[in-house]
């Protein structure tokens, strides 16, 4: 279990952030939780994203007060300073989210599932090839153009080189290729990784959606 905190990147936003009336401070910062903090629980029960403020609770006050932004914006940790705040309002997100972790593996067994879902495909890599005549290289950027004119393909050789352009014309075409890996029951906890609770749900999954798709070396053997 660790409960350090991950590195608050701190901004200051100004009295016409928030819409009034508003419990947060006029003047303050953001910060971010991540979604998948703390790294002890589940990937399968991370959640997304939180923006967080961190304000003096009065303009002349010493207590320094956290909030969510989005969600219950409720008060998450008071200190008497910002680092106090944050750090305390990080050990009470991640109790919480111990807490719901823990929840959801009980609900889990009493419907006679495993405490995860066994089967995840993860996507490893894709990437996208330009096709034109005479040419196929890995797209990087695609560029809008004004005026109804074609769009410029921002492209790397598939060889190495120098990177340069290709136009939009009717001989030109995208694929993209995605790969990925199959795991079940292996020790391994993907984040973002597609959950299933039987093979061929997993299975179907990885036909459709990826071009190619591998057993993760750790999958036990039958």
């Amino acid at each position: 279990m660790n409960d350090n905190p991950p590195d608050a990147h701190l901004a200051i936003y100004d009295s016409d952030h928030f819409s009034k009336p508003s419990p947060f401070g006029e003047y303050g910062y953001l910060f971010t939780v991540p979604g998948d903090f703390p790294e002890d629980t589940p990937a399968h029960t991370n959640v997304t994203d939180w923006e967080m403020a961190v304000y003096r609770t009065t303009d002349d006050g010493d207590e320094w007060e956290v909030r969510d932004v989005d969600g219950e914006r409720r008060v998450w940790g008071t200190g008497g300073s910002r680092r106090e705040a944050i750090g305390l309002a990080f050990l009470e997100i991640a109790r919480k989210r111990r807490i719901e972790a823990a929840d959801v593996a009980a609900k889990r067994k009493a419907a006679g599932l495993e405490p995860a879902p066994p089967y995840a495909v993860e996507i490893t890599g894709s990437v996208t090839l330009v096709i034109a005549p005479g040419a196929i290289a890995v797209l990087h950027r695609i560029e809008r153009v004004e005026d109804d004119g074609p769009d410029l393909y921002h492209v790397f050789d598939i060889e190495g080189g120098d990177p340069y352009v290709i136009r939009d014309d009717d001989g030109v075409t995208l694929r993209t290729t995605t790969i990925g890996v199959l795991h079940s029951r292996c020790g391994h906890d993907p984040e973002g990784a597609a959950r299933f609770e039987n093979e061929p749900g997993a299975l179907i999954y990885a036909e459709h959606g990826l071009s190619a798709c591998w057993p993760c070396d750790l999958v036990p053997l039958d």
